[in-house]
């Protein structure tokens, strides 16, 4: 498959991570920087299996009972002085921008960042997996895009993201940085009420679609923290991009929704991901292709229901 250059995050991106020794005895200690979807249904499944799962967050009350909580704003780095003397096995952080401007995106992403570098700026090297997204390659004209692909951040908001991967890469930390193509799999989807309305996108001009079911992101996320070596990057996405007006084709299909009109295709760029290492690294995705897993979703009854009002 075809890729692009080499950019400067990706100096370091055939080093090995070899983690910090982990503890021989059970439970393991993890944790969590980030409580929303996945970092919480992440979490579930790691203290299910006997770990022991501190999860940071602002509002402790909302999380289930069986993480521990953390009270504290991770943009805030007086509030992480605490953590300061305790080592973790591992740590997730799963960010969110707190806007979806450029302060929100700065906020959500390297300001976390700069604070956990500056409070691990001594003691023993940690281990964290950081998840980012393919938003940081910009547009490719459609071509391929691997790990060491160069990086065309578009706007502000996708250079905070890949300036908040950089820091970390360039770091003494053993650091594994998870590129997701867009997620989907939560109920219900924007895309699916806005086609049971009949809206379909514009064929040209012709955008690539990149995505990955929520399913696997939290499978793939818990397949890494049981690899003794892991890779400092990873391009996580399904197995098949799809035009975006085949795949709203194929979904209007499944639906039995007759198109009404078009609307413009949203965003500009213009890519493939190669999910390769992803694969390399052992893990099966659970749903391989767009069909696969908007198939499971559209199965739900409550899904259904949805679709139906949004339809009338």
């Amino acid at each position: 498959m075809a890729a692009g250059g080499h950019c400067e995050p990706a100096l370091v991106e055939e080093r090995i991570v070899v983690p910090v020794p982990m503890n021989k005895m059970n439970p393991k200690e993890i944790l969590l920087l980030g409580c929303g979807d996945i970092g919480t249904e992440l979490g579930l499944r790691l203290q299910r299996k006997g770990n022991t799962v501190a999860a940071l967050c602002r509002n402790p009350g909302k999380l289930p009972a069986s993480l521990e909580p953390v009270a504290a704003d991770y943009t805030d780095p007086e509030q992480l002085a605490p953590l300061h003397d305790r080592v973790f096995d591992i740590a997730v952080m799963t960010p969110t921008p707190a806007t979806f401007d450029e302060a929100g995106y700065r906020a959500g992403f390297l300001v976390p960042v700069e604070n956990l570098l500056q409070l691990w700026s001594d003691g023993p090297r940690r281990s964290l997996v950081f998840v980012s997204s393919t938003r940081v390659y910009g547009d490719h004209g459609g071509d391929w895009v691997t790990e060491s692909s160069e990086l065309h951040p578009a706007d502000a908001q996708a250079r905070c993201i890949a300036e908040a991967e950089a820091r970390l890469l360039d770091s003494r930390h053993d650091v594994t940085v998870v590129r997701f193509a867009g997620i989907y799999g939560r109920q219900p989807s924007a895309l699916l009420r806005r086609l049971a309305a009949g809206e379909v996108c514009a064929a040209a001009p012709a955008r690539y679609s990149n995505r990955i079911h929520r399913e696997d992101c939290i499978g793939f996320l818990e397949h890494l923290l049981s690899l003794s070596r892991r890779q400092s990057l990873y391009l996580a996405a399904d197995s098949e991009p799809v035009l975006q007006r085949e795949l709203e084709d194929w979904l209007l299909a499944q639906l039995g929704v007759a198109a009404r009109c078009e609307v413009p295709v949203r965003g500009t760029a213009n890519r493939r991901c190669d999910n390769s290492r992803l694969l390399d690294s052992g893990y099966r995705l659970r749903y391989p292709d767009f069909r696969a897993g908007y198939s499971a979703m559209m199965t739900s009854t409550s899904i259904s229901a949805d679709l139906g009002n949004a339809a009338t």
